[in-house]
């Protein structure tokens, strides 16, 4: 695996501007892990998102954002409906931050 290959997907609906994303894509750069903006079109659950991030991640860790704009970090071992954090888009740099911690082994921030 080259160090391009290297990221979190963060799958998000749509009616999400990248603006609204920014602060996740902040928390995960402040860590030195890369990510992947991937826009859906499709209605599904931010933990299905997640979930489907996850499975496609060479990391096993993604995030997903749902039309309501709830956020949750999944890891691809983890049961598909029950991911690792949950929070909503405004707390979405500590989640990105968390996800990268997760990736990265070390203790969650508060």
């Amino acid at each position: 695996m080259n160090k391009r290959e290297i990221y979190i997907p963060i799958l998000y609906h749509h009616c999400h501007s990248r603006g609204e994303i920014e602060e996740i894509c902040a928390g995960l750069e402040e860590e030195g892990v890369p990510f992947s903006l991937l826009a859906r079109d499709r209605t599904g659950s931010f933990i299905e998102l997640g979930a489907e991030a996850a499975a496609m991640s060479p990391l096993q860790v993604g995030i997903g954002i749902g039309e309501d704009g709830n956020v949750c970090v999944h890891h691809e071992k983890l049961n598909q409906k029950e991911p690792y954090l949950q929070g909503s888009i405004q707390s979405g740099r500590g989640l990105g931050k968390n996800a990268a911690r997760l990736v990265k082994g070390l203790p969650l921030s508060l």
